[in-house]
């Protein structure tokens, strides 16, 4: 329990981090540190090479990860292959294939930049001593809360969605057909590690994301703070240029931490619009049976979910970064120098260019307007789908409005 006080970002996020070595998605991230041990002594070479071995058995692990991934993904669009015409049964496919395409997808996203998350951790230290931030007992507080959501969504996803679609819905053999018993073992235990895989990919990212943009909004909001603290009667009593670096510093540490998620940011927006609307459609126009309404209801609901947290955790970030705004525009340029004046402009240029916070791999940021656009386009996408419902037949319209003549 050491990590519990020590002042570190990588140590303060061990619970969180853990589960996401547990489900393959920290590869190169060692958690038990290099050359020394808990109490920082030296460890002896044979014990070095060891956790040198098992960093590259976990490297391959994570491989395998993805691979069952995308097999789950490639075995779901077999079903496409036989597909005529589109009706339920087609629409409620697309939309598992997208979930399974958006999880795959993020897999191997994050196979590759869970190097700059390791950059990220050590740039978070740096960048909290220049501020003063000291509080990592939040940070802990955000990594235990997520790893107790996680694992009662384990929890709840196996209960309902895993053991009910796979045993209770009887497709057990999925694709195989009729099997032997020992097959049929096989492959349920396959479908449980598949499962596991998919909901804990999906969770712990999703988890991941929004822990990150609490404690930058956090951070943010105490350099708010501080610089708020250096006004007096409109007249700035502190060192602009300090206060320039400062936070420009965390602007970088932002950056970083966009290197991470923006590719789950676009995989986000690009995949769940479209499984709203499909799932809205299948909600609205299929008779499905109760246990098939409440799955994809569920599956609607995390749609939205996911939605939520990249547009409030992205968001947060946004407002908290340019926050400082309001207070520069509050300065008395009479009292300050020309030295000062002119660091003052370029601060100011800095907060009223380019918006700061995260983008969708570099398309566009994560800010109110984004925000209020995606939103309007999913209400917009909901109306038509709801008056793109089929016509029920009129037993009238078939008549024949005849009129003989002699």
């Amino acid at each position: 329990m050491a990590w519990v006080n020590q002042n570190s970002f990588c140590q303060s996020m061990k619970p969180l981090l853990w589960c996401l070595k547990i489900a393959g998605l920290l590869p190169g991230i060692p958690l038990i540190g290099g050359n020394t041990d808990s109490d920082n002594n030296e460890i002896s070479p044979v014990r070095v090479r060891i956790r040198s071995c098992s960093g590259r058995v976990y490297t391959v692990y994570s491989i395998v990860v993805i691979l069952i991934l995308w097999y789950n993904l490639a075995l779901s669009l077999t079903a496409f292959v036989s597909v005529t015409q589109f009706n339920g049964t087609v629409c409620n496919q697309i939309i598992t294939s997208m979930w399974f395409l958006q999880i795959a997808y993020c897999s191997v996203c994050n196979f590759f930049v869970c190097k700059h998350l390791k950059v990220f951790c050590d740039q978070f230290d740096d960048v909290a001593k220049s501020i003063n931030f000291s509080d990592y007992y939040f940070i802990r507080k955000c990594a235990i809360g997520a790893t107790v959501v996680y694992i009662i969504w384990l929890l709840i996803a196996f209960t309902f969605t895993g053991l009910g679609s796979y045993f209770l819905a009887g497709n057990v053999a999925g694709p195989f057909g009729n099997v032997s018993f020992g097959v049929e073992i096989i492959v349920r235990m396959a479908f449980l590690v598949t499962y596991f895989y998919f909901t804990s990919t999906w969770y712990l990212i999703v988890a991941s994301f929004f822990v990150v943009s609490l404690v930058l909004t956090k951070s943010f909001r105490h350099f708010n703070r501080n610089f708020k603290k250096c006004f007096e009667d409109g007249k700035f009593k502190g060192d602009i240029e300090m206060i320039r670096m400062q936070h420009e510093h965390m602007t970088r540490l932002l950056f970083q931490a966009d290197k991470v998620f923006s590719m789950y940011v676009m995989s986000s927006i690009g995949t769940v619009i479209p499984l709203i609307i499909f799932t809205l459609y299948f909600l609205l126009f299929e008779s499905i049976d109760v246990f098939s309404f409440i799955a994809t209801l569920w599956s609607a609901c995390l749609s939205i979910i996911q939605m939520m947290v990249v547009f409030l955790g992205g968001g947060f970030v946004n407002h908290e970064a340019h926050a400082a705004l309001e207070h520069v525009y509050g300065i008395d340029m009479n009292v300050m120098g020309p030295i000062h004046c002119h660091q003052m402009n370029v601060f100011l240029s800095k907060l009223t260019a380019n918006p700061i916070g995260f983008t969708a791999f570099g398309l566009f940021t994560i800010d109110k307007p984004t925000i209020i656009a995606f939103a309007s386009s999913i209400v917009t996408y909901t109306v038509v789908v709801i008056q793109f419902k089929p016509a029920s037949p009129d037993p009238t319209s078939s008549l024949c409005n005849c009129t003989l003549t002699t």
